[in-house]
């Protein structure tokens, strides 16, 4: 008779079948610690509302350079209005002279430069000015009331105004985080995308909004 403990002739030594489970425990946990380290680090991303019409009054910030800039669309098209009206007084309504004149003359404000040939085609076209800093909007933490884009957005009337960012494909970042503000306090936000060297073109007066 066999004694207690030892395996008989038809035994089978389970040796290297617990190795195997061993290293397929230690290879899933391993898994498990990877997954929960990736998941902890995902961004949440939030995806934009779908467009809708608007009839409210649109506020213009360009993002460029990975800073923001109010564009006085107002003032900047009473100027255009105002240096063309005088050009076609100055030339007589001669046509030659008058286009020539409307690309020799330079008109600029603080950070933009009005470009008077694409009046023929019933645009409104400004080209940055080089060397002018904007608002960089490092920390929306502490953005409040009393700083640039906070004032903004504390002084809207969000029932008439809106906010329409014109950004350009460097400053994506601080375009999110003054969209992420602009979504907190209730704000309709819309936006057009634009190369770096670009002009930023506005046609007539009619054009509907479309709020993101």
């Amino acid at each position: 008779m066999a004694r207690k403990g030892q395996a008989g002739a038809g035994g089978i030594n389970l040796d290297s079948f617990l190795d195997i489970m061993t290293c397929l425990v230690g290879v899933l946990v391993l898994i498990i610690i990877l997954i929960g380290i990736d998941a902890s680090q995902t961004r949440v991303l939030i995806p934009t509302p779908v467009a809708r019409e608007t009839d409210k009054r649109p506020i213009f910030i360009e993002a460029r350079n990975d800073q923001l800039f109010m564009v006085p669309l107002d003032r900047l098209q009473a100027t255009a209005n105002t240096t063309l009206r005088n050009l076609r007084i100055e030339t007589d309504g001669n046509i030659e002279q008058l286009l020539g004149l409307m690309s020799r003359t330079n008109v600029e404000d603080e950070a933009y430069r009005i470009d008077l040939s694409y009046a023929l085609m019933g645009q409104l076209a400004l080209h940055p000015l080089p060397d002018v800093s904007g608002y960089p909007l490092e920390d929306i933490q502490k953005e409040g009331p009393t700083d640039w884009f906070g004032r903004i957005l504390d002084g809207m009337n969000k029932d008439e105004e809106m906010l329409t960012f014109i950004v350009r494909d460097d400053s994506f970042r601080v375009f999110k985080f003054a969209r992420a503000l602009a979504w907190h306090e209730e704000v309709d936000v819309a936006y057009e995308l634009i190369g770096r060297g670009e002009p930023i073109r506005f046609g007539l007066a009619g054009t509907r909004i479309k709020a993101q």
